[in-house]
């Protein structure tokens, strides 16, 4: 967990963490296993977010200087962070080498090059053929989770690992926050936080 992040609404920070770690890890590993082991009951009261504009500027008046930002309790990121790390040894083979962005040694960078070395190489043969880009506005979003949990199991992920994904996403609340109130909390049935 970053140290330096905006706090949830719990309050707490990375660097809490990091420096009381010692006093706290038994606490904090005895409540992610009852959470898991019970199926996460109760643990949508954990999983609250709040969702507040920041400004983008310091003379921000208009909808546009804003952009919202999510505060999560800390146990659900810690949790989120357990969870994401498990499948990391084999994320080499579960995703494909063309997909450079987000995956541990790989780079970016890479298909930038690879872009401008076809282009290059069709260009230098005087050879026909069209290059296409594609962006999908807002993926994470729009993800829908039966489908998510249909490739991950069809990629070998174990039905408990599933379930604990399961019961991160579907105990997900949000409140919006209006001149300092949070509003109702509505739950999330689709996408995913980022």
């Amino acid at each position: 967990m970053p140290s330096d992040r905006a706090p949830g609404p719990d309050g707490f920070i990375g660097i809490f963490f990091q420096k009381a770690w010692s006093i706290i890890k038994d606490d904090i590993m005895a409540v992610i296993h009852k959470i898991f082991m019970d199926n996460g009951h109760g643990f949508g009261r954990l999983n609250q977010a709040l969702i507040t504009l920041i400004p983008k500027r310091t003379d921000a008046c208009h909808v546009g200087d804003f952009r919202p930002i999510t505060l999560v309790h800390s146990l659900p990121k810690i949790c989120s962070k357990l969870l994401s790390k498990r499948p990391c040894p084999r994320m080499g083979e579960l995703v494909q080498a063309n997909q450079s962005a987000f995956i541990k040694w790989r780079n970016l960078h890479d298909n930038f090059v690879l872009v401008r070395q076809v282009a290059r190489s069709l260009h230098r043969r005087k050879a026909k053929g069209v290059m296409l880009k594609l962006d999908i506005s807002r993926a994470f979003d729009t993800i829908a989770w039966p489908f998510l949990f249909e490739v991950l199991r069809a990629k070998g992920f174990p039905d408990l690992w599933l379930s604990w994904i399961a019961t991160l996403l579907t105990t997900t609340s949000s409140r919006v926050v209006v001149n300092g109130y949070a509003g109702p909390k509505f739950m999330h049935a689709q996408g995913l936080k980022q």
